[in-house]
């Protein structure tokens, strides 16, 4: 089959993408990848054939409103950087469109694989069910359920009856814009108007939907439909390329009880200022970690004490299973390889979906709530992390997670479901 994946966002978003990928294509199946521009140097060297996305669309968090909206500056600043990005995002949209329009009818694909954020294929899927499927590594954006609100309102909490009203609330908007960019193209498939309705139908009863999450974790609500299908967690394999410097091997064997430090794909505007808070924290009370720098949400600080060691970059399917812990932004494959690797967790949440992860680290026993980027500083970090670092609780629980879910991800019925 030639089967075409489709996907818009930083790293964690191409991600689950990749890893389809790599399922897929050692059973022989062709795959075309479109995704950002900025990916194509890592798709290629994975053997995949490369579409590009126009960049400027993830250029837009790199920009100042980006930056404001995910870590950083006052609640009027950021809001002020939500209503530019989105100002910013709809210029972009019909561009974004049309490439997803022409990427389906050039390669023709059996099968095309789609991230939430690719407004045509909600409405190829409507007209051809059997070629469409949605994969997303976030619940609570289609498919309602009474326990957590949609993933737009994460930050806060309702009661069970508001959490599910929140869906019709958000997705109502969301579709309602969909179809304003779908108008030009109703033609493509030769069939009548496609109604708000039809969409909402069709999105929560009927599109084929892979929710590439753990069901321990994450159960399976009772209001979701058989279309709706909770995978398991697969990752792929990112250390098989990876040799560790000879000194990060030294100090992982010198230093009891380490943890992981990483904000991932995720910026803001004072990374000096958050890293120097937390290292601060963790050198007053000997806790030795590794900082990730990643994308930049945190920096080099050259003055730290030996029991901080900084890495570029580095696999966490390969650090992680030394950790005792991990202090991260709270994206949904570094929660779940968190869980895997059974670590103890404390989320600092920037944006949207990580709220809930922060939210379900804490529900789970794996880690203490944790407090917004927006909202850090040095005595609310310093109790949690006490809290995160001294409470068993947290690692037995942490570990006795990793024993049930390490299994539960299996490829084989994944590839069944995208054959059909």
């Amino acid at each position: 089959m030639k089967i075409l994946l489709i996907s818009l966002g930083t790293r964690g978003d191409i991600e689950p993408f990749l890893a389809q990928a790599e399922i897929l294509s050692a059973k022989g199946h062709e795959i075309t990848c479109l995704f950002p521009a900025q990916f194509e140097s890592l798709v290629k060297s994975l053997g995949y054939q490369f579409r590009a996305f126009d960049k400027r669309f993830l250029m837009l968090l790199e920009s100042q409103s980006g930056k404001k909206v995910m870590g950083g500056g006052s609640g009027w600043g950021q809001f002020k950087g939500y209503l530019q990005l989105v100002r910013d995002s709809f210029s972009l949209q019909g561009l974004i469109i049309e490439q997803q329009r022409s990427a389906i009818l050039e390669i023709k694909p059996d099968r095309t694989i789609f991230h939430t954020k690719a407004m045509y294929c909600y409405l190829a899927a409507m007209m051809q069910p059997d070629k469409f499927l949605l994969l997303s590594p976030i619940p609570c954006i289609g498919h309602p359920c009474y326990d957590y609100p949609h993933i737009g309102l994460a930050k806060w909490t309702f009661s069970k009856k508001w959490n599910f009203k929140s869906y019709s609330l958000i997705n109502g908007i969301r579709r309602r814009i969909m179809k304003r960019y779908w108008k030009k193209y109703q033609e493509d498939f030769k069939k009548p108007g496609v109604k708000i309705q039809d969409l909402k139908a069709f999105e929560t009863q009927q599109l084929q939907t892979l929710y590439t999450i753990s069901p321990h974790l994450f159960p399976k609500p009772s209001t979701w439909p058989s279309a709706a299908h909770l995978t398991g967690f697969y990752q792929r394999n990112q250390q098989k390329d990876y040799t560790a410097a000879p000194d990060l091997l030294d100090w992982i064997k010198t230093h009891a009880k380490p943890i992981l430090v990483t904000f991932g794909s995720m910026s803001n505007p004072k990374p000096l200022e958050h890293t120097q808070l937390i290292i601060d924290c963790l050198v007053k009370h000997k806790i030795p970690a590794i900082i990730n720098l990643s994308w930049g949400g945190l920096s080099r600080i050259e003055t730290a004490a030996e029991s901080i060691y900084f890495v570029d970059q580095i696999p966490y399917d390969w650090v992680l299973p030394q950790m005792h812990g991990m202090i991260h932004h709270g994206g949904s494959g570094t929660t779940h390889l968190g869980a895997v690797s059974g670590c103890s967790q404390l989320v600092i949440p920037h944006i949207i979906d990580q709220y809930f992860w922060n939210r379900l680290v804490a529900d789970r026993g794996l880690g203490p709530l944790g407090i917004s980027i927006h909202r850090l500083n040095a005595a609310d970090f310093e109790k949690l992390l006490l809290d995160f670092y001294a409470n068993v609780v947290y690692k037995k629980n942490a570990l006795e997670m990793a024993e049930k879910i390490k299994y539960e991800s299996n490829p084989s019925e994944i590839v069944q479901l995208i054959e059909g």
